[in-house]
């Protein structure tokens, strides 16, 4: 399995970096709870904020960035430099420019809604609507970079904007106070500039590169139609999480209330979404990133049997991290979301709400995992359709079950779990037609790795279930969120990489980086 060395070692940076940049993120997160709880104003902004993140999906590392990746690989390898610079340069313009005039009839739009229903969501969502284009410039470009091998500044970039949003709240709370509408707007503009300085590094890598796009609108170009062909029923198939997002911070924002009053739902989530993705972005769009570029080099070349290895130890390592993340999330659910928030007007109360929705969300992490990598997969082999119809059944599965569940007494946790039970369901289709295009795709090996996987992960949730138990830890640590989640932590991963090595598994030789070459 040599040939999948060089994308596991791109995964360990690309996964240094974005934890790094998690950390930053959970820095944010940790300033958002202190300065505006589970309140009215986070959640305005949750659900304004949704709106770039989706166009993101949609038209930056989601779509079009997948359709690029493969036919900008084999226009290099087929036609020279000069050639991909040039179908680099007709993407970036043109989504610059279109995106520009979509956000310039949304601005209108919104204006107009406004007019009809003041609503806060409305006025921050008029603010951000120009982060669309620029963070969509940025994902291209980043997906440009990852073509010529450069993993390192794009999974770094996101720090600018956690940085940004820390330096903004922080100093505006000075002069603003904690909680208000002014401090939201002034977190606003910190989102902007930090979107004009991301891309505008990006560029900079590009020009050092010696790969600068040749900007131009030739719009008529072979390649650039067949970019932006395979891209249309990509849409849907990378932004089904995004797409679902916004359905459950809208159903949220009109249904969920506290006992105040407070329409609470959308800061809830936010709060449990980012918890769960930070290993599901430390580690598995890492490792979706970083084998995409390997396996459209593996078609373009017709070596399918290259890109079903790849895709097998992809699958096998996003087995080994999600299952047991999944399970030691719902163990660590309340102490985590305590020793992180519950501090200024960050109550028990609102540590119980978010607690309970990461732990459902938590129940899906390990089909997150992989719908990523095997999604690519589809993508890989140039085929949009699949994953776009399965998408879309999934996006109203999600939709119709939150529907229903909101209004039992789970509520936000309702539209938690829906989430997650489409994105389990979602997952096994994905591989029952995926098996159909690959039918010789060595599933014994995925089977072995999953049942050890299944093994160890089992092993650590019973430690962890004695730990938890412990009449005597339990006791002592009632009231220490800091040292329960340490213990847990610790105890958690040690039986877990223990287990691992006991029964022989190759995935911790990997990850760590341990595996020799053969």
């Amino acid at each position: 399995m040599s040939s999948a060395t060089p994308f596991l070692k791109n995964t360990r940076i690309i996964a240094a970096l974005t934890l790094a940049s998690r950390v930053l993120g959970l820095g944010r997160e940790m300033v958002f709870a202190y300065c505006f709880s589970t309140g009215s104003v986070l959640s305005a902004f949750r659900l304004a904020f949704v709106v770039p993140n989706l166009a993101r999906r949609l038209f930056g590392e989601g779509a079009l960035s997948s359709a690029l990746i493969p036919i900008l690989s084999e226009t290099i390898t087929k036609e020279g430099e000069n050639a991909g610079r040039r179908l680099a340069g007709s993407v970036m313009t043109l989504i610059f420019v279109g995106l520009t005039g979509v956000v310039v009839v949304v601005e209108l739009g919104v204006a107009v809604a406004r007019w009809m229903n003041p609503e806060l969501a409305l006025d921050l969502t008029a603010v951000l609507l120009p982060y669309m284009v620029l963070v969509c410039a940025t994902a291209v470009a980043g997906g440009v970079l990852n073509v010529r091998g450069r993993f390192a500044v794009p999974a770094a970039t996101p720090m600018i904007l956690n940085v940004a949003i820390i330096a903004g709240a922080g100093v505006g709370a000075r002069w603003a106070g904690r909680g208000g509408e002014a401090l939201m707007y002034v977190v606003c503009v910190s989102v902007l500039v930090a979107g004009a300085v991301q891309l505008a590094l990006q560029l900079v890598t590009l020009y050092r590169d010696r790969f600068f796009p040749i900007l131009n609108l030739e719009w008529r170009g072979r390649e650039l139609r067949r970019v932006f062909a395979m891209m249309g029923p990509m849409i849907l198939g990378l932004s089904a999480v995004q797409i679902s997002t916004l359905t459950d911070y809208l159903i949220a924002y009109i249904f969920v209330t506290d006992a105040a009053g407070q329409r609470v739902g959308p800061a809830v989530l936010g709060y449990a979404q980012y918890l769960y993705q930070l290993p599901l972005g430390v580690f598995g769009i890492a490792l979706a990133t970083a084998v995409f570029p390997a396996m459209a080099a593996r078609a373009a070349e017709d070596d399918l049997r290259g890109l079903e290895e790849i895709f097998v130890r992809g699958v096998r390592m996003t087995f080994f991290i999600g299952l047991p993340a999944s399970v030691g999330l719902i163990f660590v659910a309340r102490p985590l979301v305590c020793a992180l928030f519950q501090r200024g007007d960050f109550d028990a109360g609102d540590t119980s709400r978010v607690a309970g929705a990461l732990t459902c969300y938590a129940v899906g992490l390990a089909a997150y995992f992989t719908n990523h990598v095997v999604v690519r997969t589809f993508y890989s082999l140039k085929d949009s359709k699949t994953p776009v119809r399965i998408a879309a059944w999934m996006v109203l599965l999600n939709v119709s079950l939150g529907l229903v569940l909101v209004f039992t007494p789970l509520q936000e946790w309702g539209l938690a779990l829906a989430t997650a039970v489409s994105a389990v369901c979602q997952t096994v289709w994905l591989a029952i037609s995926l098996r159909r295009v690959l039918p010789h795709t060595p599933t014994r090996l995925i089977a072995t790795g999953l049942k050890r996987t299944l093994l160890a992960t089992a092993l650590m949730a019973l430690v962890l279930t004695v730990i938890a138990t412990l009449p005597l830890l339990r006791d002592a640590l009632a009231d220490r969120a800091v040292g329960r989640l340490i213990v847990l932590v610790v105890a958690g991963v040690a039986s877990y990489a223990s287990s691992a090595r006991l029964l022989g598994m190759e995935e911790l030789d990997d990850l760590v980086g341990l595996r020799r070459k053969k």
